[in-house]
């Protein structure tokens, strides 16, 4: 063999192990990232659905995998092909998937067709309830992703054989990565009067005779309050007492101007009540002293009546109570009294 012979056939063999050693190396990239695995159900040893997301950080070619290895202690051999979805981010084109399968922990997706953005997030759902978690305690899932070889098919020799591209993984717990968060909101419920005295005044035969005041409530019971009005008895002194309204109207009926029948009782600015709601247009005050308008009007019993109500929590809710009576030219003369209680119960 002569020096230029000899000197080609050690740089070829040189050139021949320089290439051989290039491809033998795997594509390997930066390693999957943003991993997160959420279970539907993370009760120990119940049945279970899986999302498990992450970014490959390298390309999800056609022909490549994407193998999920469970821990020891997940069942999955009930997991197929039909339980497995794979989305990728994409703009028009995702990605398609093989016929997924297992092998022992190992849930193995063969990558058909990639995507049009072949490095975006990986979203793999497992459904049907055919995962069985562990007891309780911490696991750590694995994820791969891989070159399938010239066959596009898991396992393989040679040019078939299935070479790792990129890793990464995320731990859970299960049956132990629950924190139970308690609170309690105290109930409340205020009532105030705007007064203690009501005073009627001097009774006539020529007009009503008015008075009024507020009740307030405020509470944070989820249907709200009712509140309720009694009375100790009639409106009345020592011996008589003045007629309680029963055409639920006080006042109007009169001969020239002066009332032909005594009457007395309460309305309420408040709709939907036993007591009956002022809804004339007038106030309280305006209805004082006259005979041209009645006003709506309810008898007043020993027994609650509602005269205010929400259905839902409140803050400084405002009723006007208003009492009115009317007499006779033969009404006996005397100081009338009646003390009224007022309740309030939270519809908690």
């Amino acid at each position: 063999m002569n020096k230029h012979f000899k000197f080609f056939s050690i740089v070829l063999a040189v050139l021949l192990m320089v290439l051989n050693t290039f491809t033998a190396l795997p594509a390997l990239a930066g390693g999957i990232s943003v991993v997160s695995i959420t279970l539907s159900n993370y009760t120990a040893s119940a049945a279970t659905n899986a999302t498990i997301i992450f970014n490959p950080d390298g390309n999800i070619n056609s022909g490549d995998g994407i193998k999920i290895t469970f821990p020891a202690g997940y069942v999955i051999s009930n997991v197929v092909n039909g339980d497995v979805a794979v989305t990728q981010t994409h703009t028009t084109t995702d990605i398609t998937k093989g016929t997924a399968s297992v092998s022992g922990q190992n849930l193995q997706i063969p990558i058909t067709t990639e995507g049009d953005q072949v490095s975006g997030q990986i979203t793999i759902t497992i459904s049907n309830n055919h995962i069985t978690n562990p007891t309780a305690g911490s696991a750590s899932f694995a994820i791969t992703t891989w070159d399938l070889g010239a066959d596009n098919a898991w396992g393989g020799s040679d040019t078939n054989a299935d070479t790792q591209e990129d890793s990464g993984g995320a731990a859970i717990v299960v049956g132990l990565n629950q924190v139970n968060i308690s609170a309690t909101v105290e109930p409340t419920l205020t009532l105030s009067l705007s007064t203690s005295t009501c005073t009627l005044g001097t009774l006539s035969t020529t007009g009503l005779s008015t008075c009024s005041y507020d009740t307030e409530v405020s509470t944070n019971a989820d249907s709200g309050y009712t509140a309720y009005i009694k009375a100790d008895g009639n409106l009345r002194n020592a011996t008589n007492s003045i007629t309680n309204v029963a055409d639920a109207t006080v006042g109007v009926t009169n001969s020239g101007g002066v009332s032909t029948e005594e009457e007395y009782g309460i309305s309420t600015t408040n709709a939907s009540s036993t007591i009956v709601d002022n809804d004339s247009g007038s106030d309280c005050a305006t209805l004082d002293g006259q005979l041209t308008t009645a006003m709506p009007g309810s008898a007043l019993t020993t027994s609650d009546q509602s005269f205010a109500t929400s259905s839902a929590p409140v803050s400084a809710d405002s009723t006007t109570l208003c009492h009115a009576a009317v007499i006779t030219g033969t009404t006996p003369a005397g100081a009338y009294a009646q003390t009224v209680t007022i309740t309030v119960v939270g519809n908690f």
